[in-house]
């Protein structure tokens, strides 16, 4: 993975799956450089060894240009990103951060030379409405700002892929879990819950997702970009478990796996209105092209954001008070 002194450049590094990448491909021994977003929250990436940080306007395109030009990347994986939580809602913050960021690395990246691959952190939500197990080809149908933002950006990928050669792909990831998830989520609430053996309230059981460990996640990044002068640039690849697991399915190998003998009490929390029953990933293209598959089973995945939460308590208490939104499941 080392590719002489040139960096990785990790873009929403304080966030959840951004940190993640921080970790994995410092641990390659890749050079790593974090830009971290404007809130300040540092309790994910503080003290990682072996990687640098630099605070970067992404939304301004002077700023973001000199970055990329001192830095000179080998890779850029962008997991900036505004708008995926309910209280996020202002909708010029969602397009600056979601479209013009991703347009003014892009435009940056024309003049870096020897570049080897932009990864877009892209999401399921693209699909929208068309949410059952669609491929990469299926019409989109965005329901929010959020939604229309990333694709958007994942269409200005492929545009400067095709027309000005900027080596670039998205991974539309699925419901990703793991260490350093933002604590107002599902798969936090259910495990802080469940090491009291208790149950947090619950929507809809019949509401469905397609769980992905973070792990797995940050492996797909890595197989883009190894394998970046063998792969067609522009594009898109579904990375989730291939798994349509309900909320009923999740709860019950929760209370399997961690002997909670309290029984759920379904519809304790209001359905939401972005929640849909059939909502998973076909990842056949990306086991194809990229060699990748999702090798972490639910219950090894539980069992490991469980055990990290255990051994890391400092990590959860400051966690749990910069959580983004209120809790939901």
């Amino acid at each position: 993975m080392p590719e002489g002194s040139r960096p990785i450049v990790v873009t929403g590094s304080s966030g959840f799956v951004g940190a993640n990448l921080l970790r994995h491909f410092a641990a390659l021994g890749a050079r790593v450089i974090g830009v971290e977003g404007p809130s300040g929250i540092d309790w994910r990436t503080r003290g990682i060894a072996n990687v640098e940080f630099a605070k970067v306007d992404l939304c301004n395109e002077a700023e973001v240009k000199s970055f990329l030009r001192e830095a000179n990347p080998q890779a850029v994986l962008n997991c900036a990103a505004y708008g995926a939580y309910s209280s996020q809602r202002d909708s010029n913050r969602i397009y600056r951060v979601n479209f013009d960021g991703v347009r003014f690395m892009l435009e940056a990246l024309r003049e870096c030379s020897g570049f080897r691959a932009f990864v877009q952190a892209g999401t399921s939500s693209e699909y929208g409405l068309n949410c059952a197990a669609p491929t990469e080809e299926a019409p989109t149908a965005p329901d929010s700002d959020y939604a229309v933002s990333k694709v958007a950006a994942s269409a200005l990928v492929q545009c400067y892929a095709m027309k000005y050669g900027v080596p670039g792909w998205v991974l539309r990831l699925y419901s990703v879990y793991g260490p350093y998830e933002d604590f107002s989520r599902l798969m936090p609430q259910l495990l802080l819950k469940a090491q009291e053996k208790d149950l947090p309230p619950l929507v809809n059981p019949r509401i469905s997702r397609d769980f992905v460990y973070v792990d797995d996640v940050s492996r797909a990044f890595e197989s883009v970009v190894a394998r970046a002068d063998r792969l067609r640039p522009g594009h898109i690849y579904n990375v989730g478990a291939g798994a349509r697991v309900t909320l009923a399915d999740l709860v019950a190998v929760a209370r399997s796996t961690f002997e909670i003998a309290k029984a759920p009490d379904w519809g304790s929390m209001p359905d939401r209105h972005w929640d849909h029953p059939d909502w998973f990933s076909n990842p056949r293209k990306a086991e194809v092209d990229l060699e990748w598959k999702a090798s972490t089973s639910l219950v090894e995945g539980l069992r490991a954001t469980m055990l990290w939460m255990m051994s890391h308590p400092d990590d959860v208490r400051e966690g749990r008070k910069s959580s983004i939104a209120t809790a939901k499941s």
